[in-house]
C-alpha cells in the first residue's frame, strides 16, 4: 500500500514534466507586457495589485507571521513593509487554511506581474486599530474590548471575509471591462480560487 502513493506521485510528477508548453498557460515576455495588453486593461490588472498586496501580506503574516518580504521579496519591488501587521492566535486547522490562501495570494501576484509592469508594495495598514475603526462602523458604535483580528481563529476569519469579499466584488466588477483574452483568463482563474476562499471561509 505505501508504494501506490508514490507509484501515483511519478506517474503525475512524470506527465507534468512532459507536458508540451503549449497546453501550458502561455509565457508573455516582460518586455512586451504593455504591448500586448489594451491600456484599460492595464490599468484594471494594476489597481488589482493593491489588493492582492494586501491579501498576501494579511494571510502570509496571519499564518506565518512574515510577509512578501521573506518568502517572495522580488513581489515588492522594494515597497514599504506593511505597518501592524503579525501572526495570528490560530489553531493548527485553520493555520493551515490560511496559508494555502496567503500561497494563492503570491501566486495571484505572480500571475498578474506577467503581464503587467506593476509598481512597488504600497503602505498598507494592517493593524488591529484599523481593522478595529471598520468593525466599529459596521456595528455604529466602538466595541470594548476593540475588535482585534489576530486574537483568535473567530476574529481572523471575521477579518478575513471581509478582506475576501471586497477581493471578490473587485474582480467581478473588473472582469467584464477587460479586452484581452489572456487578461481574462487570469481575472477568470483569480475569480475561481477568490470563490472557493470564500466558501471555505
Amino acid at each position: 500500500m505505501a508504494l501506490f502513493p508514490s507509484l501515483a506521485f511519478v506517474h503525475a510528477f512524470m506527465i507534468l514534466l512532459l507536458l508540451p508548453s503549449s497546453y501550458c498557460f502561455p509565457s508573455i515576455r516582460a518586455e512586451n507586457r504593455s504591448a500586448t495588453l489594451p491600456d484599460s486593461d492595464t490599468d484594471l490588472l494594476e489597481f488589482s495589485l493593491n489588493w492582492k498586496f494586501l491579501e498576501a501580506e494579511f494571510f502570509l503574516h496571519g499564518a506565518l507571521g512574515h510577509g512578501l518580504d521573506m518568502f517572495a521579496p522580488n513581489l515588492t519591488f522594494g515597497g514599504p513593509q506593511p505597518i501592524g501587521a503579525r501572526m495570528a492566535n490560530l489553531d493548527p486547522f485553520s493555520r493551515d487554511i490560511i496559508l494555502q490562501f496567503a500561497w494563492h495570494h503570491v501566486g495571484h501576484l505572480r500571475a498578474i506581474n506577467r503581464i503587467v509592469k506593476g509598481f512597488p508594495r504600497p503602505l498598507l495598514d494592517l493593524s488591529a486599530e484599523s481593522f478595529a475603526e471598520v468593525i466599529d462602523l459596521a456595528f455604529e458604535r466602538p466595541l470594548s474590548p476593540p475588535f482585534d483580528p489576530c486574537a483568535s481563529g473567530l476574529n481572523f476569519l471575521i477579518a478575513s471575509y471581509l478582506i475576501r469579499y471586497v477581493g471578490l466584488t473587485g474582480f467581478v466588477g473588473i472582469n467584464p471591462k477587460l479586452q484581452a483574452s489572456h487578461s481574462k483568463k487570469i481575472v477568470a482563474g483569480i475569480l475561481a480560487v477568490e470563490a472557493g476562499q470564500d466558501a471555505v471561509i
